[in-house]
């Protein structure tokens, strides 16, 4: 323990570790400073709505068809009784007009109907609700805005009842299912039970209980982004401003305008196949302007 060796060799290790532990610290620091994101340093090339617009079109996947092509609804539409995309299906046998969209649950084990729809009957459709949209706000905006607004509000505070409700009839079913499985273990120590059956009970409610769980977090997110969102009613009429009166859909234009579009089961209850879809749009989601645009028509044309 005398031996200055032994002293000369720890100071050299204690200054290594040193220099290292500096070098490491400072390394990280770096790292830290190239991911840090520093906002509004310089002037931006591209403004922050249409960044917005344009992650949105990268995250939606389109799928090709067969002929290696894409449709200009691919990665836009949803079905509305699962929610799952719907499919462009052609072929280079098909005849013009023959293009349609399906639920890409369809015939699948989930089962949902084909929601079939063709994409001359659903750019038609599209086509028309942005056209009266557009008028609408180009014609009266104070208007439109109130009307927006007024929707928009309606739609969260349904979301977030429904969301509630649900969430409070799915908190009592896993009390419920702590209570019973908390009895199936005293049946199994007092031997009212074997072991066999209550390994299996159990499980069974155990996974119901963590579904349950898992769907009751979902819910909660949903009555929190529902009260967070805000409206951003004039980053659309930045949109409307930027073109004339559409007379025709185009990829660029869809994408700019419109962030979804559900495509409900046709009807035919009437003897005629009739088939609703709804229409969401960037910044302001989705907006039922019949009746308010009749009146506002009317007005107009009196």
């Amino acid at each position: 323990m005398k031996n200055p060796t032994f002293s000369h060799l720890t100071r050299c290790n204690s200054a290594f570790s040193s220099t290292l532990s500096n070098f490491i610290s400072a390394f990280f620091a770096c790292i830290f400073f190239i991911y840090t994101r520093f906002e509004d340093t310089h002037e931006a090339i591209i403004d922050k709505d249409t960044w917005a617009i344009v992650q949105k079109a990268r995250e939606q996947r389109r799928r090709p068809t067969r002929m290696g092509e894409m449709g200009l609804f691919s990665g836009l539409a949803y079905c509305a009784d699962c929610g799952a995309k719907l499919y462009d299906c052609r072929s280079s046998h098909d005849e013009p007009g023959k293009e349609h969209y399906t639920c890409s649950n369809y015939r699948t084990k989930k089962r949902c109907s084909s929601h079939y729809i063709r994409a001359v009957v659903l750019e038609q459709l599209v086509l028309q609700n942005l056209q009266r949209v557009v008028a609408y706000a180009r014609d009266d905006e104070d208007e439109f805005v109130r009307r927006v607004m007024e929707n928009k509000t309606a739609v969260q505070r349904t979301e977030q009842e429904q969301a509630k409700r649900k969430m409070g009839k799915q908190e009592r079913r896993v009390s419920e299912l702590d209570t019973i499985i908390q009895r199936l273990y005293e049946d199994h120590v007092m031997g009212k039970l074997s072991a066999e059956r209550f390994a299996k009970l159990s499980g069974n409610y155990e996974q119901e209980q963590a579904e349950l769980k898992q769907s009751a977090e979902e819910l909660h997110s949903i009555v929190t982004t529902a009260e967070t969102q805000s409206i951003n009613v004039q980053s659309f009429l930045k949109i409307v401003k930027k073109y004339t009166e559409p007379t025709e859909l185009t990829s660029a234009l869809l994408r700019e305008f419109v962030e979804k579009i559900i495509v409900h089961a046709p009807d035919k209850s009437s003897g005629h196949r009739t088939q609703r879809i709804d229409v969401h749009y960037n910044f302001i989601g989705e907006i039922d302007l019949s009746l308010e645009y009749s009146k506002f028509r009317q007005k107009t044309t009196a």
